[in-house]
């Protein structure tokens, strides 16, 4: 798991690094994050606020397939992917996806539901009337237990691989320099602007 660190200064050492060796390393704290919100909701199961861990789950998990801004997709280094012999890993990875992009991170007309209650007539949800028209709206939710631990085990697959693919792109860029302590890649941290 990396350590999450705030760095409020640039470290002095600053070396450029590939925008391919940003892009899976970034993909990878996603991951992690991904796998930490399924611990957080495992311990937590009985609260009303686990669904979000998995919300969460499901958006980092899918952050990396993605265009990231100056990064790009981590199509691009996995062209392929979902390509498990497994064709259940594979679905696994498309319903991940499904639920970031139809129920957690846009709306969808697959994740909602709406009633309208009439003016004067009883809210079955309240239980009381208005003189105006209102509405009781309902989000569909995945969070039976057995499903969670079958999603996540294709979060965990490719963490496993994106572990492989950063060292060995680190190796790639790195192996044949002298470096003799620590240093932080120049990532275009200080660049950043707000929407105009």
């Amino acid at each position: 798991m990396p350590v999450r660190v705030e760095i409020l200064s640039m470290h002095p050492n600053t070396i450029p690094g590939s925008t391919k060796l940003l892009r899976l390393v970034s993909a990878r704290t996603d991951v992690a994050l991904a796998i930490e919100a399924y611990d957080y909701y495992k311990t937590m199961s009985d609260s009303p606020f686990a669904e979000y861990f998995v919300f969460i789950m499901a958006l980092s998990y899918g952050r990396p397939f993605f265009e990231n801004h100056k990064v790009g997709g981590i199509q691009c280094d996995f062209p392929n992917y979902p390509d498990f012999p497994d064709d259940e890993m594979n679905t696994r990875h498309k319903r991940l996806i499904d639920l970031r992009n139809k129920f957690v991170a846009h709306s969808s007309a697959d994740g909602t539901q709406i009633m309208i209650v009439p003016p004067g007539v009883k809210n079955p949800v309240t239980g009381g009337t208005l003189a105006r028209f209102n509405h009781n709206i309902g989000k569909r939710f995945f969070l039976e237990p057995q499903y969670i631990d079958w999603l996540i085990q294709v979060v965990i697959a490719f963490m496993a691989r994106l572990d492989i693919a950063v060292s060995d792109q680190i190796a790639q860029e790195f192996s044949q320099t002298t470096l003799t302590e620590p240093f932080e890649l120049k990532t275009g941290w200080d660049t950043f602007s707000w929407t105009k």
